[in-house]
């Protein structure tokens, strides 16, 4: 993982939502120190501590899953985005009878999951 990307994505979201570093460690689950060694100095951080720290900056936490091809169909900052996401893509379909049948335009299964750090 690129360490001057994810020090900028840092800074932009420490600014952008008013917070001190403390408050953004205790957000990413690290230790305050670490922020302070990515923002001011040139130390070296793990990877997985770079992946939590732009886990947090990310906004997209769920994603509509294709269930056989694992083919990513949607992100969404909450489950409700892609269960909405889901119900846009319903069609329905007038029967005789006055009857609607709701149905998907996608022949394959979808699962919501959340999304893992790195992605």
């Amino acid at each position: 993982m690129n360490r001057e990307v994810v020090r900028k994505l840092v800074q932009v979201y420490i600014v952008r939502n008013k917070l001190s570093n403390p408050e953004f460690a205790k957000q990413a689950k690290i230790n305050d120190r670490t922020v302070r060694r990515l923002l001011n100095s040139e130390d070296s951080i793990s990877d997985q501590t770079l992946e939590k720290m732009a886990a947090v900056c990310e906004k997209r936490k769920f994603a509509v899953i294709g269930f056989s091809t694992g083919k990513i169909y949607f992100r969404g900052e909450h489950h409700a985005d892609c269960t909405r996401w889901i119900n846009e893509q319903a069609v329905k379909i007038k029967k005789a009878h006055s009857h609607k049948k709701i149905a998907l335009n996608m022949k394959e299964p979808m699962i919501i999951q959340r999304l893992p750090f790195s992605s």
